[in-house]
């Protein structure tokens, strides 16, 4: 097999229930990157399974892209054909954004913004949309929060 790696094992591990589980885990990228980092070392059906849906579907790149580079090692194909990267696409519009927020406004009454309260209602209502922002703007992400805030519309 191309890329092969000689120290991955071709057994199921032993704890791929929960692999399994942390890999769908859509509030946590560090969480799903530690599942597949720990899946790639495995030449099993579940493990492939796994890091294929994450190529093909992950809306944090960076898993996205470390699943790609295991799926390439494991020469793991789609559908017969080699599984591509694409282009960065973060799942989200602006409208998407703008719902979620205005909803969170509406639910905890805020007039103005209270970055705590807001964030935790953001982590409840919108998991993964938090997690991807989260990821994506760093630590620029209460800047982001904030200024969005800023510009939702107003009755």
């Amino acid at each position: 097999m191309k890329g092969f790696d000689k120290d991955m094992t071709k057994e199921t591990p032993a704890n791929i229930g929960q692999l399994v589980k942390d890999a769908n885990n859509k509030s946590s990228w560090k969480i799903r990157l530690a599942a597949l980092n720990e899946l790639k070392q495995y030449d099993c059906q579940q493990s492939k399974d796994v890091i294929t849906r994450l190529a093909l579907h992950d809306k944090v790149y960076k898993v996205k892209e470390e699943a790609f580079r295991a799926a390439q090692a494991m020469g793991i194909t789609y559908r017969g054909n080699p599984i591509r990267l694409g282009r960065k696409d973060i799942g989200f519009k602006t409208k998407d954004f703008t719902k979620v927020f205005l909803r969170i406004k509406r639910e905890k009454s805020m007039e103005e913004l209270d970055l705590y309260v807001f964030k935790e209602a953001f982590k409840t209502i919108a998991a993964e949309m938090y997690d991807v922002m989260e990821f994506e703007k760093g630590q620029k992400f209460d800047d982001w929060i904030a200024n969005t805030y800023k510009c939702l519309p107003k009755k």
